[in-house]
This record gives C-alpha cells, structure tokens and sequence, in this order.
C-alpha cells in the first residue's frame, strides 16, 4: 500500500515530529551565528582601528616633512610690478627689488604691406639665424635654418612657412583694409634669442640691399648698415636690482636669484618694491593640530571598543582586547616620551598636554611661542633616535603591515568567522542526512501501520462474517 502523505498510515504528526527533532539538532547553529555576530563585530570594529592608525600615520609623516619647517610665505608690496611665489627654504626678512628692465623678444615687420592674398612673386630663400646683436652687429649661435620661397607664394604661405621650419621665430600676417603685414618673433625672450634674415635670389645668391626681389623680406646688417624688414622691438634681457645687486634673466620669471623664491617681473618700476617673507606658522600650527585631532580620534576609537561594562549592556566588541589594549597604550608612551637635546624636549613644552581621559589637549599661545623657534620644534617631532612623530609613524608602520599586530588580529578574527561559517555547513549537511533518515523511517512504519490496519480491518470483517453465520 503506498503512502502519499507522511502520518496517514500511523496516524501520528509525522512532520511536527521531524520539525521538532532537526530543530534540535539544528541549535547550536543559533549560537554559532551569535558568535559569527560578535566576530563580525570585532572585524568592523579592528577595521575602525586600523582607519584611524592611517590617518594618525599620515598626520606624522607631516610633521616629518622638513619643507613644513622651512615653510614660509612671500608677499610684494607692489604686485603689478613684481609678482612673487614662495618655494620654501627662503630666509625669512625683507627685500628691496626694483625691475629696470623687462625681458622681451625681438619682433621685426615687413616696411612696405603687400596685397592681400596676392603672390609676391618672388623666388629664392630665406636664411634664419638666431643670436644676439650688439649695436647693429649680429653674433650667430646657431646653425642657419633655409626656407625656399616660390614665385606663386602669397605673404601666408611664406609665414606658414617660416612657422613649419622650427627656427625658434614665429610668423604672422597682419591685414588691414586690403594689404598686409608680415610679423616675424623670436618665440623666447632675452637678448640672446635675437635673430637676422638673410636673402638669397633664385641662383642663391646674397641679396644685400633692402629693396630687391626677397631683400624686402631680410634684416640683417650689410656692411653699411640693417637693410630690409623695421624693428619693432628688440631682444633684451630682464635687468632686476635686488638690494643693491644687479642681476639680468633672458626671462621675466626669475626662479634662481633668491633661494625659494620666484620673482615675475611685469613692469619697469622707477622705485623699489619690498619683498616680505615669513615664516608661515599658520601651516605648522595646522600639522600639530591634524596630529592632535588624529591622536585623540584613535584614542577614543579604542577606549569605546575596548569598553567593559559592569552591567554587562555597555561592553565594546573589544572587551580586554589585548593587541587593542596595547597600540593605545603604546601611542601613549610615544607621546609622553622626551626628546633630550633642546630646548623643547616634551610635547608639553609646545602647549599639548594630556587631559584625565587621555586626550591631547592644546594651548594655541604656548604653541605660537614655541613656533618661534620651529627648529627645535621640528627635533621634538623627528629627532632620528627619539622624535615623537617618527616614532609614532614607525610603529604604526610596524602595526599595518602584513605581519604587523593590527592585521595578524584582524586575519586571525577572519579565520575564526571562517571556521564558525564551515561549521554550521557542516551541522546543515548532517541535520539534512539526519532529516531524510527520519523521513524514510517514518514512512517505512506509516507502510507497516497501513499494512496491519488492512489486515485488522479484515480479520474484523471476517469474524463479524463468521458469528452471523452462526
């Protein structure tokens, strides 16, 4: 006899019996879970730590960096006369700059327009040559650059060409009412990166004078004098006096006459303009205070995590965590130690000091008085045997890395999550085993009940049959 529903042979509650036995096996699952939850926790909770380790670290490492020291800030007194940008290092003080000389290139023109769009119809070449002149004498530094010209060339396709011959000189036509300009310039400023040009005819001979076929074109000095295009500027060096001493640049941005600073020459100034630098405390004063801030945000991270609660409600994942326990307590010491050596040996003696809970607190006066002397301070911080900073980031260094306290906890709590997860699979895969063993048991006795109430059925059948017949 087939049995299509679990208990319909036995007449017992076959699947609330099963339920309640693999719910029975099934609850050390829910305590595993519970415990996969406080793992969990931890993991968030060592992740938290290690966050606030990196910004701790980094807030360190500024205060290592020397160009913060050295750090300063520049004004002019005149900025349309003198622009400048401090770089660090500059000697703080006062500078007295004066600009009697702006850097320029030099430009020529063409003296008589020609008409738009027309050819010249002129043939032969254009020799350019860059160098400086003297008067009306030109000294070459460079090799001759050649540019053929062809009789179908208008004055565009000539500066076309000019721009395509990389001769360190730009080309452009200017065009007014109907004719035009040719506009030739050095493409940098000083008087070393002048030019001349010289025209050849079409049998590459030396024109020389100024008004014959592309002599119209040339600038360069004949023995008699410069024959053909009109100076418009020539190429000359900045010239600066700074307190007394006078230095020259090819150009009007001078970043090597005053270590640290960048000077930027934008007009000629008939007084002198004053230079400030300073120290800029406002940046050292914002390090110490990012390494406050970094400090007592970890501090606090870990006191909160590390909590115990008597009552048992206010517990912190990290209940007596002892790795936990222990980086605090060695940011502490770090902090508390002394640097021998100098005047400011404590982070006391710059204005921070530890309040009852363990936080840095700051006196923004003793710091500012302390900053005067930004040497000494940076020694308190990076001293290479016992500076506060550079122990700080070094053992936090040691902390994160892969073998480091922080992250062999933090591996060791996942391990753990790891193992809790396979053991549940592994009670699942039994509870099931156990579950269809059930099952078929209970099917086999629902097969057997069915069996004998058929046959009690018919036995009482048959002796009901059997006394009637009496």
């Amino acid at each position: 006899m087939a049995i299509s529903a679990p208990g319909v042979g036995s007449g017992l509650d076959v699947n609330n019996i099963i339920g309640q036995l693999v719910a029975l096996e099934r609850k050390p699952i829910q305590q595993i879970q519970a415990q996969i939850g406080g793992l969990q926790n931890s993991i968030s909770a060592w992740g938290q730590i290690k966050g606030g380790l990196s910004k701790l670290q980094d807030a360190s490492a500024k205060l290592l960096d020397d160009q913060l020291w050295r750090g300063n800030t520049a004004t002019s007194g005149n900025e349309a006369v003198l622009g400048v940008r401090s770089d660090g290092g500059a000697v703080a003080g006062q500078y007295s700059v004066r600009v009697q000389a702006l850097a320029q290139a030099q430009s020529i023109r063409t003296t008589t327009p020609f008409a738009a769009n027309t050819p010249l119809g002129l043939e032969g070449r254009l020799e350019l040559r860059q160098g400086s002149w003297s008067g009306g004498s030109f000294s070459a530094s460079g090799s001759p650059v050649s540019v053929s010209i062809s009789s179908s060339d208008t004055l565009g396709a000539i500066a076309s060409k000019i721009n395509s011959a990389n001769a360190g000189i730009s080309a452009l036509v200017v065009r007014s009412g109907g004719q035009e300009t040719l506009v030739l310039k050095s493409r940098q400023t000083g008087s070393a990166n002048g030019f001349e040009v010289r025209a050849f005819d079409a049998a590459d001979n030396l024109i020389t004078d100024g008004s014959t076929g592309l002599g119209v074109l040339s600038y360069f000095n004949n023995g008699s004098g410069i024959v053909g295009q009109t100076l418009s500027a020539a190429a000359q060096d900045a010239v600066i006096d700074i307190d007394g001493v006078t230095v020259t640049s090819a150009s009007n941005t001078l970043s090597d006459t005053i270590a640290g600073l960048t000077l930027e020459a934008k007009a000629v100034s008939a007084s002198p303009v004053t230079v400030t630098v300073v120290t800029d405390k406002a940046a050292m004063v914002e390090a110490v205070q990012a390494f406050q801030q970094a400090f007592n945000e970890l501090s606090k991270t870990i006191k909160d995590l590390t909590r115990a609660d008597p009552t048992g409600q206010g517990n912190g994942p990290l209940r007596g965590d002892q790795a936990a326990i222990g980086i605090l307590t060695m940011m502490r010491n770090y902090a508390s130690s002394e640097v021998s050596g100098g005047g400011v040996a404590r982070l006391s003696d710059i204005g921070l000091g530890f309040e009852r809970d363990g936080s840095l607190s700051l006196k923004a006066a003793e710091l500012d008085a302390a900053l005067s002397s930004p040497e000494q301070v940076r020694a308190l911080f990076s001293d290479a045997s016992a500076g506060i900073a550079r122990g700080i980031r070094n053992f936090i260094s040691g902390a994160l890395a892969i073998d480091g306290t922080a992250n062999l906890r933090e591996r060791s709590l996942k391990d753990s999550l790891t193992r809790k997860n396979q053991e549940i699979s592994r009670i699942e895969e039994r509870v099931s085993r156990s579950e269809q063993r059930l099952r078929a048991q209970y099917t086999l006795l629902d097969t057997k009940m069915a069996q004998y109430n058929s046959l009690s059925s018919y036995i009482t059948q048959q002796l009901g049959a059997w006394s009637k017949s009496k």
